[in-house]
């Protein structure tokens, strides 16, 4: 289940009226996904002893992607090791902290930023702390979750500044990523972040 409050067509907006016959005095917010992004370092997972004896009951059905196309994403994506010329944020410098004796050295994903509620099917596990591959795998689930006609996203992420320079590049060249046709992504720093950056960052 997603945000009930959100814009969703087929459930809280009318997929026959269309998105370009809303009156011209509505306000465009009412139209926009608005999404933030994170990543939880304290949601470790330790290598299973018997690999064979685990079975998915929801593998991607409910929160978490699928699992096997994520690691296919996963095995040809570039790893883009990229320090961070802002200021000395975790999640871009701690982004290729690696621990053996784990599977998964977190999570991280995409939610509703109004509401707080997580997007089904972009949640993701890391496996060498935050790197950019993961969270572009999330927001690509994200973006293309019931978002059929709506043309604006604002997406919220305290590393957006290193983050979305070469998001656009990244999602092009990926057989496994992509963005909705014609939607606008509007990039930004949330507010209990935004003290840690730079004037150049926004």
């Amino acid at each position: 289940l997603f945000c009930p409050a959100c814009p969703q067509p087929g459930i809280n907006l009318d997929r026959s009226t269309g998105m370009a016959t809303q009156p011209d005095d509505t306000p465009s917010w009412l139209f926009t996904r608005t999404l933030v992004m994170d990543g939880n370092f304290k949601a470790e997972h330790l290598h299973l002893v018997n690999p064979s004896d685990e079975v998915s009951l929801i593998d991607g059905l409910a929160f978490m992607v699928g699992d096997e196309r994520y690691k296919s994403h996963l095995a040809v994506a570039q790893d883009c090791v990229q320090k961070s010329d802002c200021n000395n944020h975790h999640a871009v410098n701690q982004a290729n902290a690696s621990r053996q004796k784990l599977e998964a050295t977190g999570i991280g994903g995409c939610a509703c930023a109004r509401h707080g509620c997580f997007v089904p099917h972009s949640m993701v596990d890391f496996q060498k702390g935050e790197r950019q591959m993961n969270m572009d795998y999330a927001l690509s689930q994200a973006l293309n979750y019931n978002t059929d006609g709506i043309s604006q996203a604002i997406m919220f992420y305290d590393i957006n500044c290193q983050y979305n320079k070469f998001l656009k590049d990244r999602i092009t060249s990926s057989m496994y990523l992509s963005i909705p046709i014609g939607m606008d992504i509007i990039p930004g720093i949330g507010l209990w972040h935004v003290h840690g950056h730079q004037d150049s960052c926004y």
